[in-house]
């Protein structure tokens, strides 16, 4: 189901709470300002996807809903993420165009992600556990503020890609990863 809200509507539809089944949220909202913890209540989403560029937290209960296989939040002022139990079902992580600084220790227990996509935060480092996520085969850190490399993209055996445009690498740390991971710059 894509919701689109009008330009000046800033509440959540209280309607999407009737539909039990739903498997798949797409939520386009300008005016929208907060994502309800009722959120849980969709409890058979699959896919959630929100496009809220005024949103400047997310409740945890997003990362709580027990079977969220794809969770894709675009364009918000979202500068940190909450303290959650995530689901274990994630697969597909899309957190683009928000104002992330660091990911959140439960991030990196997400056992079953296979695909991230951090386009266009502020993420200077990632946590040495980020090698935790060894399922992960996609990683896309384009636009960040890496001026190095985290030390555990190295070890991660399954990444088969992985994109670092736009990050203010230097020459020399360029020619290191060139050399490490036969990526060209």
């Amino acid at each position: 189901m894509r919701v689109k809200l009008r330009k000046n509507q800033s509440s959540f539809p209280a309607e999407i709470f009737q539909e039990k089944e739903l498997k798949t949220l797409e939520l386009v909202a300008e005016g929208l300002n907060e994502v309800p913890s009722d959120i849980k209540r969709l409890s058979s989403l699959e896919n959630l996807t929100l496009q809220t560029p005024l949103v400047t937290t997310i409740p945890k209960e997003v990362f709580e809903l027990p079977i969220l296989k794809i969770l894709k939040i675009k364009g918000a002022a979202i500068t940190d993420l909450p303290s959650a139990k995530p689901a274990k079902s994630l697969e597909k992580i899309q957190f683009t165009q928000l104002q992330l600084q660091l990911l959140p220790k439960w991030f990196y227990e997400l056992e079953n992600l296979i695909e991230l996509d951090l386009t266009g935060n502020k993420l200077t480092t990632l946590a040495k556990e980020f090698s935790n996520l060894v399922k992960l085969r996609r990683l896309i850190l384009d636009n960040n503020s890496f001026s190095q490399l985290p030390e555990a993209i190295y070890h991660m055996k399954n990444l088969k890609h992985l994109s670092l445009d736009g990050n203010p690498f230097s020459e020399e740390e360029k020619e290191i990863i060139s050399s490490k991971l036969g990526i060209w710059f």
